[in-house]
């Protein structure tokens, strides 16, 4: 029964990505059409700065999750997040993630839109889960997730680059993946970046 809400998931996201719709003149050469100023792919990362959560996470950035899919409906973009508030991976409209922080980044990984789009399904198996607070830590499959974590494994879990900057114990982030090391780390690039 797992296996067939998965499945039935996946083609759901399938349609909705995957409509032809064409941007003209979008920064990444991107085919999905987008209401903001840059070109996006289901599986790019979204990454944002918050002052008061930076007193606890090291590094300057202090929250990621991946763009799922476009909500035609909502003409928005979907978030896929572990989110410590309700305690779960969620998905959440990217203009409200934005909101969230005074500077605000978005990443591609150095991939190609086959290991994107498989890394976005595997993120979207996880949903309900509860977040993990083991930030000390890492893993690929989890029975929980914190934000980074998630994306990181997403795409580890399906053959994608390893973007953890520091893959094994590093003093600052001990054995964990925090949201700084997939801005730094050579598989990610920037596309988008905002400061407030």
């Amino acid at each position: 029964m797992k296996r067939l809400v998965g499945l039935i998931l996946a083609f759901a996201v399938v349609a909705l990505v995957f409509q032809p719709v064409g941007a003209t003149g979008s920064k990444g050469g991107s085919n999905y059409y987008h209401p903001y100023p840059y070109g996006l792919k289901p599986g790019d990362i979204v990454i944002g700065h918050n002052p008061v959560s930076s007193i606890i996470i090291p590094g300057y950035w202090t929250h990621t999750g991946m763009i799922a899919y476009y909500d035609y409906y909502a003409n928005d973009w979907v978030v896929v997040e572990a989110w410590d508030n309700p305690s779960a991976v969620r998905l959440v409209y990217l203009s409200d993630f934005m909101r969230r922080y005074d500077t605000l980044a978005v990443l591609r990984v150095n991939t190609n839109d086959y290991v994107r789009q498989n890394a976005v399904y595997f993120a979207l198996q996880q949903l309900g889960k509860p977040y993990d607070w083991g930030w000390y830590t890492k893993q690929v499959y989890g029975d929980s997730y914190y934000c980074s974590e998630l994306v990181w494994a997403a795409y580890k879990a399906v053959g994608g680059p390893d973007i953890d900057d520091h893959p094994g114990f590093y003093l600052k982030y001990l054995y964990g993946v925090a949201p700084q090391e997939v801005y730094d780390d050579d598989d990610t690039y920037v596309i988008y970046y905002h400061s407030a």
